[in-house]
């Protein structure tokens, strides 16, 4: 066989395809009234951070549903909160919901609740 007409040589085989990351998330919640420990945390984010304004969580007195979620500013300002997929070593993969300075507010009708932030099962954001 010539060179020219042996077969072409089979391109190595690629490596699997790594999961896609979208960097890293900082969640720095300075103390305040509602979050007097605040929070300093970093997490890989698998997905890109979207707004989220409802999330399935229950507080820590038993009141489950769905509760609107908003992440304030200092100067009183309701913003989006933000959420994305991100490795729990506990868990496997969580939908982590982040806010700002002020972490989040969650509200149920006339029930409010402070977080600095959360983690929750992946199907819980709507």
């Amino acid at each position: 066989m010539t060179e020219s007409t042996k077969p072409p040589a089979k391109p190595p085989s690629a490596p699997p395809p790594k999961p896609q990351t979208w960097g890293w998330v900082e969640v720095y919640v300075e103390p305040h009234d509602a979050l007097p420990d605040g929070a300093s945390m970093r997490f890989k984010a698998n997905s890109q951070p979207q707004p989220v304004r409802q999330v399935r969580y229950e507080s820590d007195d038993g009141d489950d549903g769905v509760w609107q979620v908003s992440a304030p500013t200092t100067e009183g300002i309701p913003r989006p909160a933000m959420a994305c997929l991100t490795d729990d070593s506990g868990a496997g993969e969580s939908l982590l919901v982040y806010g700002g300075e002020l972490g989040l507010r969650l509200r149920m009708g006339t029930l409010e609740v402070a977080e600095t932030y959360l983690l929750l099962a992946p199907d819980d954001g709507d």
